[in-house]
């Protein structure tokens, strides 16, 4: 299967927010940067095109389609950070309950909120089920920046402490084979 994941454009959201799962508003021009990523990709055909239903990746996906069918799947949300939604990382860091997160990210969920290694069986058990409907298919996938590192640190078989590492940057394009 050829897996084409594409990150949503940089929101309106202030410097320093923490928003996993919330809804920020996008810039004023995000049709037209929509409409760029969209040329980019004009002349790939996918067999099915799948985004995380919020409104940052399913109307960039949209944008994409065009007349094909998107598929939204909420496996492919952001990390929820739960209570934390809403504040400024400078804020969360004052709060007794995150040096306990910041030890162990990979295993502590924000209150209200899941892990990280939430988010990796999340995404493996997407990446299983699209295995199974779409083998040697081209598929894209419309994400955000920690379901997209989760991909490729599992297709590169990294531990998941690695996985941030990797650089995803606001409409991140990148192809995998898998």
């Amino acid at each position: 299967m050829q897996l084409t994941l594409l990150r949503h454009i940089q929101t309106q959201a202030p410097e320093g927010l923490c928003y996993g799962q919330s809804e920020p508003p996008l810039p004023d021009d995000f049709e037209k940067q929509h409409r760029q990523l969209a040329r980019a990709l004009q002349k790939k055909k996918f067999h099915a095109i799948y985004s995380s239903p919020l409104s940052r990746c399913a109307l960039l996906a949209q944008a994409i389609a065009g007349d094909q069918k998107v598929l939204m799947d909420e496996r492919l949300m952001e990390l929820n950070f739960g209570d934390w939604e809403g504040l400024h990382w400078s804020e969360i860091e004052q709060k007794p309950e995150a040096q306990a997160f910041f030890d162990d990210y990979l295993r502590c969920a924000p209150p209200g909120g899941e892990s990280f290694e939430d988010l990796i069986v999340r995404i493996e058990a997407f990446l299983r089920d699209l295995k199974k409907k779409h083998p040697r298919q081209q598929i894209l996938v419309v994400s955000h920046g920690g379901p997209i590192r989760v991909v490729h640190g599992l297709a590169e078989n990294l531990s998941p402490e690695h996985y941030f590492n990797r650089q995803v940057a606001y409409g991140h394009l990148a192809q995998i084979c898998l």
